[in-house]
């Protein structure tokens, strides 16, 4: 008799490829990490008219993930953005299925939706004269109707945006006017952000943070280990050692893995849910995007950079469920009290004082050694799609 295995529930077995790489982790050995030298002008940082290059290139006319799948929890909802510059709504439909619009009614040109956070109904109406939107961006009903004449109510309709739901974010072309190739996205890397339950996971906070630095600094100062024992010593320094990283690629988009303090390699790892407590896995989504796991939550940070010095980051820690007793919420409170600490106090104050230093120009190039290398790569990858 054939005896077919079932999958556990809230199991998440790991890809072929995240398993291979989970494999290759090295063990908690300070001397076993890459030795090179690599060297990066600093006027990344500081240029304007790189910056203006990068929006264009980088946030325009490609897929960007805008939010979190749990932004709009179920039909009939909506979600305002606007830190990509032109606001922007989100719907999800009577089906199931996500939308982007641009955030305007096509009556008389005003912002239709004001509010921020998650709303429901299925109607959009404009704040003016009452113009009625549905969750598919329809224009649905309008005052009047006879003061216009011949008015073909199809055809003013929301302008709409190239939009994707896949591996729980939501990716969204920010130009109407191209076409963008959302294949990674929807193919590789929503099956990585599937097999670490991504789409499953609950919003337990979201916090909007100003930062005054360089984007790109930012996502820097998340991306490498070296820092960590030294610049996190009085906060989480502890649960980490110096360890060679394994950094792979999936399109140009980074995923990186490290053991925690105590990791030994070997071990029999096949799901989630077994590796989340022992080991670390990083993806850096270019353009501007860090998810981070850690035992009991995910943390999401979408950067959305407003000039060459100034960013926000949106942050989303995520659950597997929201927590319901007060020990529960104790306990998610103060991991969130201890992650916004660390973040803001350590990660962004870094990036802030880095773009200080950029704007000086003092130091023409910054030197990246061998636990640094994901930096690297990260650059070379934005300077590629840059044609640079």
């Amino acid at each position: 008799m054939e005896i077919v295995k079932t999958r556990p529930a809230n199991t998440h077995f790991l890809t072929p490829g995240q398993k291979a790489q989970f494999d290759s982790v090295e063990d908690s050995d300070p001397s076993v990490v890459f030795k090179v030298i690599d060297r990066l002008p600093t006027d990344v940082y500081a240029s304007q008219e790189r910056f203006d290059l990068e929006i264009a290139k980088l946030f325009r006319g490609r897929p960007i993930p805008v939010a979190v799948s749990d932004v709009l929890p179920k039909p009939r909802t909506r979600f305002v953005i606007d830190d990509y510059g032109p606001s922007i709504v989100l719907t999800r439909d009577e089906e199931g299925a996500v939308h982007a619009f641009h955030n305007i009614c096509t009556h008389r040109a005003i912002k239709l939706c004001q509010n921020h956070g998650t709303e429901s109904g299925g109607l959009m109406t404009c704040p003016y004269h009452a113009w009625s939107f549905d969750m598919k961006g329809r224009l649905k009903s309008l005052p009047r109707p006879e003061i216009f004449p011949g008015l073909e109510k199809s055809k003013m309709g929301l302008i709409e945006l190239e939009c994707h739901e896949a591996g729980g974010l939501i990716w969204v072309n920010l130009d109407k006017d191209s076409k963008a190739d959302f294949s990674i996205v929807t193919g590789p890397l929503a099956a990585d952000f599937e097999a670490i339950a991504l789409p499953e996971q609950k919003i337990c906070k979201h916090l909007k943070v100003e930062v005054n630095a360089n984007w790109k600094l930012i996502v820097d100062s998340f991306s490498e280990n070296y820092h960590v024992t030294r610049l996190h010593a009085k906060s989480l320094g502890s649960m980490f050692t110096d360890r060679k990283t394994s950094c792979e690629l999936i399109g140009e988009h980074l995923r990186v893995m490290s053991g925690r303090a105590g990791f030994h390699q070997g071990g029999e790892v096949e799901t989630f849910e077994q590796f989340r407590g022992s080991a670390v896995v990083h993806y850096t989504l270019v353009p501007g995007a860090l998810i981070i796991t850690s035992p009991k939550y995910i943390s999401v940070m979408l950067l959305s950079p407003q000039s060459v010095d100034r960013t926000v980051v949106n942050y989303y820690m995520l659950v597997d469920k929201l927590p319901e007793t007060e020990e529960e919420v104790a306990r998610i409170e103060k991991s969130l009290a201890l992650m916004t600490r660390i973040t803001t106090e350590e990660d962004f104050w870094v990036a802030e004082l880095g773009t200080i230093a950029a704007k000086v120009g003092v130091v023409k190039e910054i030197t990246c050694g061998g636990m640094e290398r994901e930096i690297v790569q990260f650059h070379k990858n934005v300077n590629e799609i840059l044609g640079l």
